[in-house]
């Protein structure tokens, strides 16, 4: 006999789908708020505009070579956005990013070395060096064994992050003088010398 209420079936469906309406809202409020968190919404240009922050991405800036022979090969060229500030209570004497003396450019010199200065005929020696400035230059070897200078006659080198390199090989015996020219500009570098012999 019925006694004025729902049907057992039918308040156990009405339990079963309020359980999982409960259950899905906190599923999708869980993870709405993790997408937020995590920074994977889409933010629309409304979001960048309000938020500076928004699309920053991390600035590394070009190497740039060094004034000193005993410091490090590179520096990296700090902007004046990462200057430190002055405190304004302070007293320090040091002047600030704006006062300071502007650096000249840095001079473009070509530093030839070799690998070895005494070589048996036809034994494979290394050139190599630096040319601050010099990015994407080309350079072509001379040599001088006492006759005047001339070109070695191997293949012009580029230059590539500032530096070069190749490896060469004589059958000529006798001491011989060294050098690299930028084909471009006309410059030289350094005289190194290597005994064939």
């Amino acid at each position: 006999m019925k006694q004025g209420g729902q049907h057992p079936i039918t308040a156990g469906i009405t339990a079963l789908a309020a359980v999982a309406v409960g259950v899905g809202l906190i599923v999708g409020l869980a993870m709405f708020v993790g997408v937020n968190i995590m920074g994977l919404g889409g933010g629309g240009s409304s979001d960048r505009a309000t938020d500076p922050d928004a699309g920053a991405s991390l600035h590394v800036p070009p190497p740039k070579p060094t004034k000193t022979a005993t410091g490090p090969a590179i520096t990296l060229h700090a902007s004046p956005t990462n200057a430190p500030r002055k405190n304004a209570g302070s007293t320090s004497a040091s002047p600030s990013a704006s006062e300071s003396v502007e650096e000249k450019p840095a001079k473009k010199e070509i530093t030839l070395q070799v690998g070895t200065v005494q070589a048996k005929p036809m034994e494979r020696v290394d050139i190599s060096g630096i040319y601050p400035g010099g990015e994407g230059a080309i350079l072509r070897l001379e040599r001088n064994d006492g006759q005047g200078w001339e070109e070695f006659g191997i293949p012009d080198v580029p230059v590539t992050g500032e530096q070069f390199s190749t490896v060469i090989q004589s059958g000529r015996v006798g001491k011989h003088k060294f050098r690299m020219k930028d084909v471009d500009t006309g410059s030289y570098s350094n005289v190194v010398s290597v005994t064939i012999g």
